[in-house]
């Protein structure tokens, strides 16, 4: 894995050289084909990936529409020149999977568990604490916009119902 890769990853970007040295050392490979399923929505897991190549699209059942059929709605859709991550809540521990990612494209990716993340962390705590206020502020960014939009949804419906 290249530094300069890693540099223009956001989680990544506030790390020195070294620290990234140690962070490329960690990853492991992954591709997948387009159409898989990179994880499912509600199954446990660990780790954080990196889209270096392809495209993939984020989605979530929307399951009080219709119980029978699995219907998701798209979130976004990721592509690989900007850089994304993601499933970065699994870098705190086994953590169910919020949403399903699927392969649009032929994808590769880089994936870091929690363990190996824990390991190079209790190494160099600074790279522990730029990895998890990156991931704080993403998260918030995330909890911030469902705020809003259940603010919406329930003045649609105080407005539909009066």
């Amino acid at each position: 894995m290249e530094i300069n890769y890693l540099q223009k990853v956001k989680i990544f970007a506030e790390l020195t050289t070294e620290e990234l040295t140690l962070i490329s050392h960690s990853l492991k490979s992954v591709s997948y084909k387009a159409n898989e399923v990179i994880f499912q929505e509600d199954s446990a897991g660990n780790e954080l990936f990196l889209l270096f190549q392809g495209k993939v699209c984020i989605s979530k059942k929307m399951a009080l529409v219709d119980q029978d059929n699995n219907i998701n709605k798209t979130l976004t859709t990721l592509i690989d020149k900007d850089y994304p991550f993601f499933g970065e809540v699994g870098l705190l521990g086994k953590q169910l999977r919020t949403a399903t990612v699927t392969a649009i494209t032929d994808c590769k990716l880089y994936s870091i568990d929690h363990d190996r993340f824990m390991k190079i962390i209790q190494q160099n705590p600074h790279i522990g604490v730029v990895v998890l206020l990156e991931i704080s502020t993403k998260l918030a960014m995330i909890l911030e916009k469902a705020d809003l939009n259940i603010l919406k949804l329930t003045t649609a419906l105080i407005y539909a119902l009066n």
